[in-house]
């Protein structure tokens, strides 16, 4: 059994404050960037596969699937925090991750082809609009009526896209969770979009600061690294010399320094730099998105409680 406090009546505007612990657990985090990671290497290491395109999609398609695992391995983990249970191990929650891909996506398509069935009334609808003498006379109440249905299926579909991770964490299946999104957004549509709202603008604003943090750290390292490599920075950054490496034919350059070790010293330095401004960049993407995560679960365990409490 786990520890999380009912809510009463409505979605608690304290989980927007309990969601900012996500940035101190370092377990989902560390999940995140492993999965994150290992799918950056995959794209790394197809992408200079012969072959052209077919390397490059392969590589592609292994980092969204890393993504995906991530982002399901750390929602569980989250979700346990969001229920006051013992959080789980990394690996296990990788594994977590590696099962449920197959739910999520299967989720994600059922919700894509309702929205086309939707659609394909819609469509219906305009053409009996084409009918001679009557068309006309259809079109004017069909045309408002369709517009306000869409506005809702549009605000519907935002709270169950992003409600379709949660469920998941819970350990639910594909027809479960799609039951269980379908009446919290029915149920629960205006309060459910207000709180994610204020929590996408949380973890915005928490990404901003952490940006600016991570580029004046940045900033400093590269100051203080100049004087010391200059040239070796300079001549990494300057993509002019990693082409001449690649194309040139000779085997000296310059000074008598031969081109090829030149070139590996380059790319060394290159990599330096870009594991530098890679590791920032993964930082600003995943430590906010952590804060909106456990927000999510915190919602969606919250939102449960009102529409299918014996659930929870």
């Amino acid at each position: 059994m786990f520890t999380h406090t009912p809510s009463q009546g409505d979605l608690s505007f304290s989980l927007l404050l309990r969601a900012l612990r996500g940035i101190t657990l370092w377990q989902p985090i560390l999940v995140y960037v492993i999965a994150v990671f290992l799918g950056m290497a995959g794209l790394e290491f197809f992408a200079q596969w012969p072959g052209g395109w077919a390397g490059a999609t392969i590589g592609m398609t292994i980092l969204l699937i890393s993504f995906g695992v991530g982002y399901l391995g750390s929602g569980g983990v989250l979700l346990h925090e969001a229920r006051g249970d013992p959080l789980p191990g990394i690996i296990k929650s990788l594994r977590f991750g590696i099962r449920a891909l197959p739910r999520l996506l299967g989720l994600l398509i059922i919700e894509s082809l309702l929205l086309l069935g939707i659609f394909a009334v819609e469509v219906l609808g305009f053409l009996a609009c084409k009918i001679p003498g009557v068309g006309a006379v259809l079109f004017v109440p069909i045309f408002p009526a369709i517009m306000l249905v869409n506005a809702v299926v549009f605000v519907l579909a935002i709270i169950v896209f992003n409600l379709s991770g949660p469920a998941l964490w819970h350990g639910e299946g594909v027809g479960k969770s799609l039951r269980h999104t379908i009446a919290i957004a029915r149920n629960k549509p205006g309060s459910i979009l207000l709180m994610m709202l204020l929590l996408a603008a949380l973890a915005t604003g928490m990404g901003i600061i952490i940006a600016v943090i991570l580029y004046i750290g940045y900033g400093m390292t590269l100051t203080a690294a100049t004087p010391v490599l200059a040239d070796e920075i300079s001549r990494s950054a300057d993509m002019f010399w990693q082409m001449l490496g690649a194309w040139s034919g000779d085997r000296v350059f310059g000074n008598g320094m031969p081109v090829q070790a030149m070139a590996a010293n380059t790319s060394l330095y290159n990599a330096g730099l870009s594991m530098g401004m890679g590791l920032a960049g993964a930082l600003v993407f995943i430590l906010p998105n952590v804060v909106f995560l456990l927000g999510m679960a915190h919602i969606y365990i919250e939102a449960l409680e009102l529409v299918a409490p014996e659930d929870v």
